[in-house]
Order: structure tokens, then sequence, then C-alpha cells
């Protein structure tokens, strides 16, 4: 029973995308496919206080993630503004 549980955990993971670069981003729909596919699966798997837990923890990454992009784009406004100056 643990391989079949170590097996359907690691079906829950989405496939890794770039660094900075959120499978929303690259693909919307199919993020959202993916998305309503793992949920599925959460709540065959797992108690709802662990999923909770998870889907806080998701929104707290896609926060972070934006942030970083955020300061991405500012750091690179600046470098173009002091090289043209």
């Amino acid at each position: 029973m643990s391989t079949t549980l170590l097996t359907r955990s690691s079906n829950l993971t989405p496939s890794p995308s770039p660094i900075g670069e959120p499978q929303s981003v690259k693909n919307p729909s199919m993020a959202a496919a993916n998305d309503t596919r793992l949920l599925e699966l959460m709540k065959s798997l797992y108690p709802t206080d662990q999923q909770v837990k998870y889907l806080h923890l998701q929104a707290e990454v896609d926060s972070l993630l934006q942030h970083q992009q955020i300061i991405k784009q500012q750091r690179l406004t600046s470098r173009r503004t002091d090289v043209s100056n």
C-alpha cells in the first residue's frame, strides 16, 4: 500500500516550469485543468485539513512568485533608466 500511496502522491506534483514563470503564465487553460485534476486527486487522498494547508501554501507560493516577478521587472526598468542616462 505504501508503494501505491507514493505513486499517487508523486502524481500530485505538477511538472516543473522554468524559474520565475508560473505554469499559469505559460498556458492558462492547461494550468486550470491541472489545478482541477489536482484538487480532485487531493480530495480522494487527503483529509480536509491537509487540503486546506496545501491550498494556503499554494496561494503563498503564487503570491511570492508574483512578488518576485514585480521586483525583477522593477530592476530591469531601473537598469534601462540607468543605462539611458
